[in-house]
């Protein structure tokens, strides 16, 4: 037996979404009415009207569909689960590059208040004793793994839990058990060395049992820089025994950990040492060979990225030599990371921190190895540019200078120095604005100084600019500018009637003119365009042309002259 019946308006908002109920109204044809001004107000992708009739047999409603409109229903295509095992089902498989990157990034805070690397506690029973008792640390651990692998796999995340919670007690166990059977071995640093580790390799899981032997010597201290000491024996001691390079591989595994490690990276430096002084001694590491060569071509090179301390002279000898490929890459990173961030190299001193930069810009790109890490160094440097043409920074470049002219070398010195299209305008602003300040207009044309002296000084800076590769229109207004003082200079001093008049003899006079007109002795511009003027109007004077036919040699010296200034051809 039927009793209510009332009628409701469903939407779907895009093909792939489910029905939504918009309204339940007891008339039929204000129900249907409104679903269609839903979809004709493209409110709606698709609209239904059902009928529902209230049975009082059942006590339920029953559904009849009216009218379905729109566009049709889209599947979403069901969430694929990945049938690949697991990436780690036994404890040896968290000695791999992978796992042990994943364990650092769920085990940080704990690391970090042990002192600790990734390396260290997969091979010292000590630490592993300490992680074990630590449940809250171990557990946070394995919910960071286990949450985004249930979202991939669609698998249970207790199931998931379960598996790595069985992983890390197995791993723990095996470490702990090892250590009581005195299966990691020792090295006495005092002895022989190399020796002491060809025993070790006799060993059926060698680079097992030598890693417990260096996480031996390591754990007792808590600072980087103190643990790279016996890394550093060690690796000088087998680094020329061909037999033992898989030593060396081993031993590559906490170098890079440690270089890797917040904070790691200022305790192997020292803290005497300034950001600037550490990131020439990894350059070193990076592009030793590199900066070897362009020392001998230009000693400025050498002297803004000195020899690093002898522990990373030693690295950067066996990254010459082919060893530790690895670590080359993490200084390689950890020196981009510093160009990237926002420290000064070297607060006190701007102009070194120029020429620092300058020389790692240089060695760093000849000794880049791939395309990609040079692509890696310019974006860098683009990134270390921003800060240099800040304020801040150009206004500690120009404090201290002497008088204005300092100032601008200071500032052309920067211009040449940043790279980056956006970080060259910025200098060019800078640039213009120490050029157009009424300072240096008045100190050019302070008659104390000799004009030549000046006007020469003018066209150094001109030829400064064109070497600075600035913008097309930045640097035609800074020659402008810089042409436009030169020729009140000359027309303070009556410049082309003095050399008119002063000249001995027509060659001289020809000579003096072209001078300037080739922007050697005094900017281009107005002044040069005035010198060119006068030359050719020399030479249709008829004593200037007797004297060039009488001296065929001294035309033959006058021609590049004239042919630069674009007089002859």
């Amino acid at each position: 037996m039927a009793g209510q019946i009332h009628y409701e308006v469903f939407s779907r908002k895009t093909p792939q979404s489910g029905w939504v109920l918009q309204n339940a109204l007891n008339d039929r044809d204000s129900a249907i009415a409104q679903a269609r001004e839903l979809l004709t107000a493209r409110r709606a992708a698709a609209i239904k009207v059902t009928k529902e009739v209230f049975s009082d047999d059942t006590g339920e409603f029953r559904s009849y569909t009216l009218l379905t409109e729109g566009l049709p229903e889209t599947k979403s295509k069901p969430k694929v689960v990945s049938p690949t095992e697991p990436v780690c089902t036994s404890p040896q498989d968290l000695y791999s590059r992978h796992a042990r990157e994943t364990i650092a990034r769920v085990l940080e805070d704990w690391l970090r208040r042990q002192g600790a690397t990734v390396f260290e506690l997969l091979h010292s029973p000590v630490l592993c004793e300490r992680l074990d008792v630590s449940t809250n640390d171990l557990t946070h651990a394995i919910q960071k793994i286990a949450i985004p692998e249930s979202e991939e796999t669609g698998a249970s995340i207790h199931e998931i839990m379960r598996r790595w919670n069985n992983l890390s007690d197995k791993a723990i166990n095996r470490v702990i058990g090892d250590g009581r059977k005195k299966v990691f071995g020792e090295i006495d640093l005092t002895g022989d060395i190399a020796a002491q580790v060809a025993r070790l390799g006799q060993s059926p899981e060698r680079g097992y049992a030598f890693g417990g032997a260096v996480a031996r010597l390591t754990i007792t201290d808590r600072n980087a820089g103190r643990k790279l000491m016996p890394l550093t024996r060690i690796a000088t001691a087998i680094a020329g025994k061909p037999e033992l390079k898989w030593a060396l591989d081993v031993i590559e595994t906490p170098l890079v950990e440690l270089f890797a490690r917040k904070g790691g990276l200022a305790e192997i430096l020292g803290s005497d040492i300034t950001l600037g002084q550490g990131l020439a001694f990894l350059t070193h590491m990076v592009s030793g060979e590199a900066i070897e060569r362009l020392s001998a071509v230009d000693s400025a090179i050498g002297r803004a990225l000195p020899a690093p301390p002898a522990h990373l002279e030693e690295f950067a000898r066996l990254i010459r030599q082919g060893h530790f490929r690895d670590l080359r890459l993490q200084a390689f990173r950890n020196v981009l990371s510093e160009l990237r961030g926002v420290k000064r190299l070297m607060p006190e001193n701007p102009v070194g921190e120029i020429d620092l930069l300058r020389a790692m810009a240089l060695a760093l790109t000849a000794g880049s190895q791939q395309q990609v890490e040079r692509e890696d160094i310019s974006d860098a440097f683009i990134e270390r540019s921003k800060m240099l043409v800040s304020s801040a920074f150009v206004e500690g470049l120009t404090r201290g200078a002497p008088h204005c002219l300092e100032e601008i070398e200071r500032i052309l010195w920067l211009c040449e120095n940043v790279v980056g299209a956006a970080n060259k305008k910025q200098a060019a602003r800078w640039l213009m604005s120490s050029l157009t300040a009424h300072r240096f207009e008045t100190d050019l044309r302070d008659p104390k100084r000799p004009a030549g002296q000046r006007l020469q000084l003018l066209a150094l800076l001109q030829r400064r600019v064109s070497k600075a590769s600035l913008g097309e229109t930045d640097t035609e207004a800074a020659h402008a500018r810089l042409g436009q003082i030169g020729a009140q200079i000359a027309g303070d001093i009556q410049l082309i009637p003095h050399i008119l008049k002063g000249s001995k003899t027509p060659i001289q006079r020809i000579t003096a003119l072209l001078s300037f007109a080739t922007g050697q002795a005094g900017p281009q511009g107005a002044l040069s365009e005035l010198a060119k003027a006068e030359v050719m109007k020399q030479l249709r004077a008829p004593d200037v042309r007797a004297s060039l036919m009488g001296d065929p040699a001294a035309l033959g010296q006058l021609k590049p002259m004239l042919v630069q200034a674009g007089l002859a051809a």
